[in-house]
């Protein structure tokens, strides 16, 4: 009996690993800006954050990634504007939902840390239109099927 205990515990275990899978994604994004956000005695960069705004994705998705001393080093060479491939990678976060974050940006290499301060700016916009005239907008920061079908990394579920 005990061990039929132990061999449906792994059973079960393997199941559900398996219901939540890492993947990884590669796409393209532009390099909205860069920010030094720390420096040494010397002055050079030992903390950077780069904005970018993912190119394929639909409505408006921007990410925020955070890196040290080499990937600040590294990303000297890239200037505001320029188009690169960003590697991501997805999994299940231990809350209920997945999360995602950049390992690498172009040929910059860099290390994936827990609230080290990268983060999304997502959000779709659609015009208001009342008795046939445009009035506003509504945006939603849920990332939906058409989203999800181009950019399935940005996926919660």
């Amino acid at each position: 009996m005990r061990r039929f205990s132990v061999f449906l515990c792994g059973i079960t275990c393997l199941a559900l690993a398996g219901c939540h899978r890492d993947s990884r994604y590669e796409s393209v994004g532009q390099l909205v800006r860069k920010t030094v956000t720390e420096v040494d005695d010397k002055g050079k960069a030992t903390q950077l954050d780069v904005e970018i705004e993912w190119d394929p994705c639909p409505g408006d998705q921007f990410q925020v990634i955070r890196g040290g001393p080499e990937f600040a080093a590294c990303m000297e060479k890239y200037e505001q504007g320029a188009y690169m491939t960003v590697k991501v990678h997805h999994w299940w976060n231990p809350l209920g939902y997945y999360t995602w974050d950049v390992y690498e940006l172009g040929e910059c290499k860099r290390g994936i840390e827990w609230g080290e301060g990268s983060y999304e700016k997502s959000q779709e916009c659609e015009e208001v239109t009342d008795y046939g005239k445009q009035t506003g907008f509504k945006c939603s920061r849920r990332p939906f099927r058409k989203l999800v079908g181009i950019c399935p990394w940005m996926a919660r579920q």
